[in-house]
């Protein structure tokens, strides 16, 4: 979801607030609590707000939400913010997904097949069995590099290993 918040400084000024530049901040009386001095900081740069005398603070929602009592939807239908879907964001969010779950799926296919080996080589009685279990022993080494990637926090280690796996490269 992405949204577009209003700046801060036109909000606040379109309330009625009577904001005095001050440096790079602006102050005015707080909003929120009676004072005779101006204790309310608003940070364009930031876009956020504080109380230095009744410890408020936030920003352009928060502002709104607090001076007219309003919920988080109320005040961004009052700012007219609407939550669009990125369709962009969604697809990214997709495949992250979709290659997070190929990595937990890669890893737990990995962790049975070292498993079921190991059981084998437990069984093995003869030259026969040994001989039916060798393609596996050379995989071992592999399988368990694989394992330690997956289990790893290493991403680009994974989709190497992914594009390696899938296209070949």
């Amino acid at each position: 979801m992405s949204f577009q918040k209003p700046d801060i400084i036109t909000v606040i000024q379109n309330e009625g607030v009577h904001l005095i530049p001050k440096g790079k901040s602006l102050f005015a009386l707080c909003p929120f609590h009676a004072e005779r001095i101006a204790s309310f900081q608003v940070r364009p740069y930031q876009q956020r707000y504080k109380c230095y005398g009744c410890g408020e603070k936030g920003d352009v929602i928060d502002f709104i939400q607090k001076y007219y009592n309003m919920t988080f939807k109320e005040a961004c239908q009052y700012l007219g913010i609407s939550f669009k879907p990125n369709p962009r964001e969604i697809k990214k969010q997709n495949l992250v997904k979709a290659f997070r779950q190929w990595c937990n799926d890669y890893h737990d296919d990995l962790c049975v097949l070292y498993r079921t080996l190991q059981k084998a080589k437990e069984r093995v009685k003869t030259e026969a069995d040994l001989e039916r279990l060798a393609e596996f022993y050379h995989r071992e080494s592999v399988w368990l590099y694989q394992i330690e990637i997956l289990w790893g926090n290493d991403d680009r280690a994974k989709l190497e290993l992914y594009q390696e796996l899938v296209y070949g490269s």
